[in-house]
């Protein structure tokens, strides 16, 4: 089959213009989907099961833990799996539990049905962010994968943003019409949860029944079997320094996206009520912040991306690095998130949040064996899911016993770390000509 192109984008052979786009479609909803709930989750909490403030941190962390354990068990097996039959079945399968897991949500009675359901939940992203990422990977030939990336990088912001300025100003809509405050979460997850149907429906009408090397990725795992195929997906990375870095980036990436997404607003939330606002005043500046954060980052997207194509993927994570350490080093040492010159500041941390995740993204893509590809990008979102846990349970001890930004602090020294361990293997590895570069 003839590859093609869908403007300055190449697409792998046997992929056309409608899959592109149906992938495109997918970068806007899967990640917005799998937010939500964190979105809608407090008033859930507070409207529906009326958990006490003082139980209500404890039980969120909880249940995010216990998600990521899901996730990382399964990635791996997951993405096996998909490459013995096909993206397609595996991505619809992830979509529909998402949608399972969003329809009972609300119907809880108690912490020990929140926790089950959520474990429902929990299976859906195991799975469909997983295939976003693979189809992402699958999809382009390497002369464009880092604008290709960049491009689904501001699709998955643009997705988050429309989940948390619309579904989850849902319950104010359907109470302002009438309905009670518990029947307003049921709707709301409800109509999350219709959309992620239409969502596995445009995926089962848009996406190409069996990637291109999904043939040899058949073969490979009926005759190693799946828990094989994941083995050797740890094989491969070790054997392969660049492929390390990229699994490198996986963790750094994760644990930034937490940590902004976290501790940042925390903080600036803290420091206007110790500055006098009110709590409200003050989380409306953190979104506000925060919103100039993922402003800048969906911005930049594309821009790294159209960088990293036309340099060695590994220069570009160590770029990529260097943006995220320094920006996060600045983000340690500021005193006043309110102050005339702090949102530079904010927007170069958003920069540099992003340029990790496009700048791995197309290191894993160029690096990853295309008959073993499912279970290594299952293998990269489970150190991802490690990142997460990491970010989440480091940072928060950090946060409390050496000062608000001290968060940001350890995450650009973990930048740094990996920047001269990138450094290290570009200098030992060399530079790599991508053979299709066509540049």
């Amino acid at each position: 089959m003839t590859a093609t192109r869908i403007g300055p984008f190449h697409l792998a052979a046997g992929w056309s213009r409608g899959n592109a786009a149906t992938v495109w479609l997918a970068s806007f909803f899967t990640i917005g989907l799998a937010a939500f709930i964190s979105f809608l989750q407090p008033y859930l909490l507070n409207e529906v099961l009326h958990i006490p403030v003082a139980e209500q941190g404890r039980l969120t962390g909880g249940l995010g833990f216990l998600q990521e354990i899901i996730v990382i068990a399964l990635a791996s097996f997951v993405g096996a799996w998909s490459d013995r039959v096909g993206r397609r079945r595996v991505y619809c399968l992830g979509l529909l539990l998402i949608a399972a897991g969003l329809f009972i949500y609300p119907l809880a009675a108690s912490t020990g049905e929140l926790i089950a359901f959520r474990v429902v939940f929990a299976l859906g992203i195991a799975v469909a962010p997983l295939m976003l990422s693979a189809c992402v990977v699958d999809a382009i030939q390497e002369r464009s994968r880092g604008r290709w990336i960049g491009s689904n990088a501001l699709l998955q912001g643009l997705g988050v943003v429309a989940m948390a300025v619309g579904l989850a100003k849902l319950p104010l809509w359907f109470v302002a019409r009438g309905a009670s405050a518990v029947d307003a979460g049921h709707y709301a997850f409800w109509t999350a949860a219709a959309i992620a149907v239409l969502a596995a429906l445009a995926m089962a009408i848009g996406l190409p029944g069996i990637v291109p090397h999904a043939a040899a990725g058949r073969r490979a795992a009926i005759r190693n079997g799946l828990w094989a195929s994941v083995v050797n997906a740890g094989r491969v990375a070790r054997s392969n320094p660049r492929l390390a870095v990229a699994f490198g980036g996986a963790f750094i990436g994760r644990g930034d996206f937490v940590v902004m997404g976290a501790y940042f607003s925390l903080w600036v939330t803290q420091a206007g009520i110790q500055a006098g606002m009110t709590p409200a005043t003050a989380m409306a500046r953190g979104g506000m912040l925060f919103g100039i954060v993922q402003l800048a980052a969906m911005g930049w997207a594309f821009f790294m991306g159209l960088f990293i194509d036309r340099v060695d993927r590994v220069t570009g994570v160590c770029v990529a690095f260097a943006l995220a350490a320094a920006s996060y080093a600045l983000l340690g040492q500021a005193s006043d998130p309110f102050a005339a010159g702090f949102m530079p500041i904010a927007a170069l941390a958003g920069i540099g949040e992003i340029s990790v995740i496009v700048a791995t993204g197309a290191l894993l893509g160029e690096e990853a064996p295309r008959d073993e590809r499912g279970p290594v990008v299952g293998l990269f979102n489970a150190v991802g899911g490690l990142g997460i846990l990491f970010a989440t349970l480091i940072g928060g001890l950090v946060f409390d016993h050496f000062g608000q930004t001290a968060p940001f602090t350890m995450m650009a020294l973990l930048n740094a770390a990996l920047l001269v361990a990138a450094v290290l293997v570009r200098r030992r590895v060399g530079h790599r000509k991508v053979a299709d570069l066509g540049i």
